[in-house]
């Protein structure tokens, strides 16, 4: 379960867009939060496809410290 506390013009807007649309607040916020996950798992894992297919171009395996290095370097940058 989860709860979620909207800014009162947030709140109206929504309650407007659930009943033009005979839908539940509940619904509506469920699907925003289900297409926000959605699209930032799929952007983590475009990224992780990102960075092996650049380790690989570069001949790098696991056990390269090259490969740990990039990979430290990467877990250190700001998102």
């Amino acid at each position: 379960m989860l709860g979620v506390r909207l800014d009162d013009e947030l709140e109206r807007r929504l309650t407007s867009v659930a009943r033009n649309q005979g839908r539940s607040k509940s619904d509506i916020a469920r699907e925003a939060v289900r297409r926000y996950v959605d699209l930032h798992d799929e952007a983590l894992r475009a990224e992780a496809r990102r960075q092996s297919l650049r380790a690989a171009a570069r001949g790098w395996t696991a056990e390269d410290e090259a490969w740990e290095a990039l990979a430290a370097a990467e877990e250190d940058r700001p998102n």
